[in-house]
């Protein structure tokens, strides 16, 4: 049987490019290929209900100043629970203070804590109208992070 030239061209070109398939898809056939497992995803804390207060504090040789901020923090993303570390005011007036948490934590699962962090001057000073406040944190898996929130201070008795 005599085959013609065209139609050699024709199966060599189908060989050709069956050959280039094979050499595209071959690596991937039979490999075990596992989807890489998820970082550990880290706490999503947010203080909610911020409210701030700033009061005549009377306890002190001179008159001075109390600042009370009430809020709660909320973990929302389910995964991991945190430990409160640090927490740091930022007053209107140029003021600014930091502190410390003493086992203060939030678990997972969109559980809130409620808290309240007070700052104390004396002698008095101009009152401050509003505070920036932000609490750094340790999530369970290791994951540093820092929240923040604002609030008007609300003067009482002054």
């Amino acid at each position: 049987m005599l085959l013609s030239c065209a139609f050699l061209s024709d199966i060599v070109r189908l060989l050709c490019c069956a050959g280039l398939l094979l050499a595209l898809v071959a690596p991937s056939i039979g490999c075990d290929k596992s989807p890489a497992a998820p970082s550990p995803a880290s706490a999503t804390l947010s203080i909610i209900e911020l409210v701030a207060w700033v009061e005549p504090l009377t306890t002190t040789p001179q008159p001075g100043l109390l600042y009370v901020l009430r809020y709660r923090v909320r973990e929302s993303g389910g995964q991991t629970g945190a430990a409160l570390n640090t927490f740091h005011f930022s007053f209107s007036n140029g003021g600014m203070a930091d502190g410390t948490f003493t086992a203060a934590r939030v678990e997972s699962g969109a559980t809130t804590l409620g808290l309240a962090s007070t700052y104390s001057v004396y002698p008095a000073s101009n009152p401050a109208a509003r505070v920036e406040f932000s609490i750094g944190y340790t999530d369970d898996r290791g994951n540093s992070g820092t929240v923040h929130a604002a609030a008007d201070i609300t003067r009482v008795g002054l």
